[in-house]
């Protein structure tokens, strides 16, 4: 697992800006709307240049809080994780 990666509308990939895309693209399509462009247009660009923004704004948020994020590890078991558990929903 990488780090954290807000995107941009010139690198999308494994960005939060990506994962915003793609859910947005899940809403339209439940809705029985037409998916997202991925063309090269300005419009396109400029969801992408939002979605970035978002990204990156949320990305920021998070690590200055970082120490926020508390784990405590119970080193007697045998597996130890030292993530938190997140959902999406």
């Amino acid at each position: 697992m990488g780090a954290l990666k807000g995107g941009s509308p010139d690198d999308m990939a494994d960005s939060l800006a990506l994962e915003i895309e793609q859910a947005m693209n899940e809403f339209l399509l439940a809705d029985g709307l037409p998916a997202l462009p991925t063309d090269a247009s300005d419009t396109t660009r400029e969801r992408r240049r939002f979605f970035a923004a978002i990204g990156r704004g949320v990305v920021r948020h998070l690590v200055a809080r970082r120490q926020s994020f508390e784990i405590d590890v119970d080193t007697s078991a045998n597996d130890v994780f030292r993530h938190p558990d997140l959902t999406s929903d």
